[in-house]
């Protein structure tokens, strides 16, 4: 939803596309409070009170709530459309429902039955759609290769945007020597939620790995914990809370502070779409030492330290050398914000509005759709 919210909240004029209005479906009864556009109408739909019954109960109050709209053209972030006669555009945000190796770290158990589910029904819905935006080019080409008849189908790749309130010009990289002397510690931080392809627990032992040598090195762990590995976490910080301090979830108002009182920004997920985390700490003007798996190379480019998140020897090497290169963490935190600056929310909206009305001429719509 925080995807939708930010295409139509984006001060853009969706007529210029050609639309007339946007109608936003969604369970969420106070959405209407969040959105800024007068061109969109609310749709409530309502709520199952499970996980399937919710799913049994939209799919078909949506399919109603379509056709009573009388809409032209679907958009979909989610991935999985409801059977309709109109023309929609399908989206894929989630890596975890195609990548089998990153699925198959979670132990056999409803996490893994919901990804395995999830894959069969976006694949479906991929495959059915009359367009498809993809928010990366590794994700294009990991998903068209599983699925070979997409690419007879119009695609686009239009990356998310990231929010301007964590933009912050590059601050002067000081040597170690220099930090410790005005505050005592060097911290390392790493914002996502704790799960088993994000990798927290290798980050905690490459940091144990450094003040056994001798570097004065603190980590922030920041994010939601699933409870599959709230026992594998405390496990691993156990004994090391004078280095090592897990923040839970952290109020989304709240990151920005986290990111400016940071020295180095630590990302080491094994799976992403398009890592929109690591696009705010880029944006922050931050230091990166980064997984060099999925698309992470693609949006980071040459603006971070590279590692292997599996590879507890290779996390504390990447952090050991932006550790005892000041003049390199300058230059790779310059480059990063630079490359930030193109992951707009305006230019996602943009971009997505001009692939929907081109979807909608090639189907042969003549009257102003909605």
């Amino acid at each position: 939803m925080k995807h939708l919210l930010e295409l139509v909240n984006s001060k853009i004029n969706v007529r210029q596309f050609g639309f007339d209005r946007v109608v936003l479906f969604t369970s969420l009864i106070d959405i209407g409070e969040k959105i800024l556009n007068e061109d969109v109408d609310v749709v409530i739909l309502p709520r199952g009170s499970n996980p399937i019954s919710n799913f049994l109960i939209q799919k078909g109050a949506l399919k109603k709530a379509i056709t009573d709209s009388a809409c032209d053209i679907i958009f979909c972030p989610g991935g999985t459309v409801p059977p309709i006669d109109l023309p929609y555009v399908s989206m894929s945000q989630n890596m975890l429902v195609f990548e089998k190796k990153e699925r198959n770290r979670f132990p056999w158990g409803p996490l893994r039955w919901r990804y395995q589910f999830l894959h069969f029904l976006q694949s479906r819905s991929l495959l059915r759609a009359t367009g498809n935006i993809f928010i990366s080019d590794y994700a294009k080409e990991y998903i068209c290769t599983l699925l070979p008849a997409l690419t007879n189908l119009p695609s686009r790749v239009i990356p998310l945007g990231a929010s301007m309130k964590f933009k912050k010009v590059p601050r002067t990289q000081l040597s170690i020597e220099d930090k410790l002397s005005v505050s005592g510690t060097f911290t390392l931080t790493y914002v996502s939620i704790v799960n088993y392809y994000k990798h927290q627990w290798n980050v905690v032992e490459a940091v144990a790995q450094l003040r056994a040598a001798g570097y004065p090195v603190t980590l922030k762990l920041v994010g939601p914990v699933i409870n599959d590995v709230v026992k594998r976490l405390a496990q691993a910080t156990v004994g090391r809370e004078d280095f090592v301090e897990y923040l839970g979830a952290v109020p989304y108002e709240e990151i920005e502070d986290i990111y400016h009182n940071t020295d180095l920004f630590i990302f080491a997920s094994s799976c992403e779409n398009m890592p929109n985390v690591l696009v705010e700490a880029m944006s922050a003007g931050l230091p990166i030492a980064s997984s060099s798996y999925g698309p992470m190379p693609e949006v980071l480019k040459d603006g971070g330290h590279y590692f292997d998140p599996l590879d507890i020897n290779d996390i504390a090497s990447a952090i050991k050398y932006l550790l005892e290169n000041a003049s390199e963490r300058m230059v790779l935190s310059e480059r990063a914000y630079r490359y930030a600056q193109a992951y707009t929310w305006r230019e996602c909206s943009e971009q997505t509005f001009t692939f929907l009305s081109e979807i909608l001429r090639k189907k042969g719509q003549t009257t102003k759709p909605q």
